[in-house]
């Protein structure tokens, strides 16, 4: 072989490189954005989650705290309550030691209270006690007391002789005079049925009389006008009429009177008779006999609170309880 030949032969081949095609990526970065996205999505879920959870639990505890508040005010309150009810407890405690001092005084006076302790209950002890505050407000509601008009009028003739203002003659003024504007209200002193209201233009005027219980009877003469009529009942401090300036009047007045079995007392004492000055009508009006009516009265208040007391008088009538309480007299009588 020629030696040209051997050099040609000698060269190594020579390779043709093929140019690779550019990889496609777009697979891959779209996972990896889905990727990316699921764990933006998950990071929101879970941030969502907290703030949810953090916001419940705040609801919570505020729901705890104005429960906390309620109960504290509750408490509060109940506690405010039983310092109040322990105060009134103490007030009825020294309410009832007052009670049992007035009852221990009361039973001194009237001569009731025994050496030693009281074998008596309370309740016992109030109902005797009972009996003669009932007839006090027995006697105030049956005869005659106090104004009869709770205006402040002027007293302007007393009860006794005088000389008549428009006769000039001297003779018995059988009441009370009272100077009074036109209109002014009229009152009953007591209980009582209205006996007569007779309108005149003489003499007394318009005049109302009342009977009360036990013979007593007031009038009131020189009215404007009525606010009863004859055989009506009034209790006491029902208005039954107003003063005016009728009749043989001088001016506007109230000419009020009071008699017993028809005999004319001084009204003054009965005007000024009050629960305060209980026993002043009895020292200065000697015409009545008044331990007599105030027995009567005791006895009727008695047989009321034995009423009210008695198991043993249910069911029965008045007639058949007096008849009973009669019988019970009369054995306690036969055994002195």
């Amino acid at each position: 072989m020629s030696k040209a030949n051997k050099s040609v032969n000698n060269k190594a081949p020579i390779r043709k490189i093929k140019q690779e095609k550019p990889r496609d990526n777009k697979p891959l970065i779209m996972a990896g954005s889905g990727f990316c996205g699921a764990l933006f999505a998950l990071l929101c879920y879970g941030t969502f989650t907290l703030y949810q959870d953090a916001y419940n639990n705040n609801q919570q505890l505020d729901l705890l705290n104005r429960q906390a508040q309620e109960l504290a005010a509750s408490l509060n309150e109940e506690s405010e309550m039983n310092q109040k009810l322990n105060a009134e407890l103490e007030s009825k405690n020294e309410s009832l030691e007052h009670l049992n001092q007035r009852l221990d005084d009361m039973e001194t006076v009237l001569g009731l209270q025994t050496d030693g302790e009281n074998p008596y209950t309370l309740e016992q002890r109030i109902d005797s006690a009972a009996i003669d505050s009932a007839v006090r407000a027995t006697l105030f509601r049956l005869i005659p007391n106090g104004m009869p008009t709770p205006e402040h009028i002027q007293l302007t003739s007393g009860f006794g002789t005088r000389v008549h203002p428009i006769t000039k003659k001297r003779r018995s003024h059988n009441g009370l005079d009272f100077a009074a504007k036109i209109g002014t209200p009229i009152y009953a002193p007591a209980d009582a049925v209205i006996e007569q209201a007779r309108s005149s233009n003489s003499g007394y005027g318009n005049h109302l009389q009342l009977n009360h219980a036990m013979g007593f009877i007031s009038t009131y003469s020189h009215l404007s006008k009525f606010n009863v009529k004859r055989g009506q009942f009034v209790r006491k401090g029902d208005l039954i009429g107003w003063t005016g300036n009728t009749g043989l009047s001088t001016g506007p007045h109230l000419h009020y009177e009071i008699r017993f079995l028809g005999r004319p007392l001084n009204p003054k004492a009965f005007v000024k008779w009050t629960p305060e000055n209980f026993d002043s009508l009895f020292a200065k009006e000697k015409s009545v006999q008044w331990a007599s009516l105030l027995n009567m009265i005791n006895g009727m208040v008695g047989m009321q609170v034995q009423l009210t007391h008695d198991d043993s008088t249910k069911g029965l009538t008045t007639a058949q309880v007096t008849h009973k309480t009669s019988e019970q007299d009369d054995n306690k009588s036969q055994t002195k």
